[in-house]
Parts: C-alpha cells; sequence; structure tokens
C-alpha cells in the first residue's frame, strides 16, 4: 500500500492546497523582494530573489515533473537535486559576500532536510515499498519552505532591531542643545 491509498478521496484537496501554499509563499517572498529593493539591501534583494526564482521554476515544473515522471521515481531526484543547487547558490554568496553569512547558514540548515527528505522519500517507496515517508514530507517540505520564506524577511528584523538599539543609545537631538 502506498502513501496515496492511505490519503484516499483527499489528495485533490491536498494537491490544492499545497499550490494554494506555494502561491502565498510567492507572494511573500515577492513582497521581500519589492521591500529590499526599495531598501537597497542588496545581499537580502539577492537572497529573496534566488528564493522567488526557485518557487516560480518549482511552480511552473511542478506539473511537468509529475506527467513526465511516470515511475515517481525521477521526481525525487529532480527536487532533491534542485535543493541541492539552492544551497550550493547560497553557500558561495556567503563566501562572496554577496549574502549575508548569518542568513547562509541559517538557509543551509533549513533546507538541508529537503533534499534528504526527498531521497528518503524514494527510497521509502520503491525500494522498501513502505509509507513512513508520507507523514514526514507532507509536514516537514512546508515548514522548510516557510521557514526559507521567513529567512527571506530575517535582515529586515535584523535591521529593524538595530535601529531601535542605535535610537535608543544615542541621544536625542534635544539633550544635546
Amino acid at each position: 500500500m502506498t502513501s496515496i491509498d492511505i490519503l484516499g478521496p483527499h489528495v485533490p484537496v491536498i494537491h490544492n492546497t499545497l499550490i494554494a501554499i506555494i502561491d502565498s509563499q510567492m507572494i511573500l517572498v515577492s513582497i521581500a523582494v519589492v521591500l529590499f529593493y526599495f531598501l537597497k539591501d542588496r545581499q537580502a534583494l539577492r537572497y529573496s530573489l534566488l528564493c522567488l526564482a526557485f518557487f516560480i521554476n518549482g511552480y511552473l515544473t511542478y506539473d511537468l515533473i509529475l506527467s513526465v515522471d511516470g515511475g515517481k521515481v525521477y521526481r525525487y531526484i529532480y527536487w532533491a537535486a534542485m535543493d541541492v543547487l539552492f544551497i550550493a547558490i547560497v553557500a558561495y554568496w556567503a563566501l562572496k559576500d554577496k549574502m549575508y553569512m548569518w542568513q547562509s547558514i541559517v538557509c543551509q540548515l533549513v533546507v538541508i532536510p529537503a533534499p534528504l527528505l526527498q531521497l528518503f522519500r524514494l527510497v521509502d517507496r520503491h525500494l522498501m515499498d513502505l509509507s513512513y515517508s508520507g507523514y514526514l514530507y507532507m509536514t516537514v517540505l512546508p515548514l522548510v519552505n516557510y521557514a526559507t520564506v521567513f529567512l527571506c524577511f530575517a535582515p529586515l528584523i535584523y535591521l529593524i532591531g538595530r535601529n531601535t538599539k542605535r535610537n535608543r543609545s544615542s541621544p536625542s537631538s534635544q539633550d544635546a542643545s
């Protein structure tokens, strides 16, 4: 019995819900892109643009991958490869000071479960014919995606905190007169 059999007739509902989540994540990442463009924070903008590019790629290739991969094997390899590519780009940019190092490290720690889970799903479904990965797959991957989106806004939170701290520690202009 596969995980699809366990899920039963609710699969279209789950699929439509996942598409809605992806759309909301793309909207949030798009907001981050616009925000950091106007704030002129190139490092935060670069990460947000990368996230947007990968979300668009995933959204546009999802149905194509499913239609081409009838054996349900190559989709997991492709998605794991995309996750590894994302991690590699983030790591490279951090080393070249094109992205915040702290954001890159947190991103890598957040995203690393995704390719591992994709490959576990492949082994679980096709080599062992079990359904253990279905539950993890439906919970961990959305959490990874949301954490990745949250990291788009993390530099803004850092910036607000730094400005608040600076305003508290500096004397006001009335005290200086």
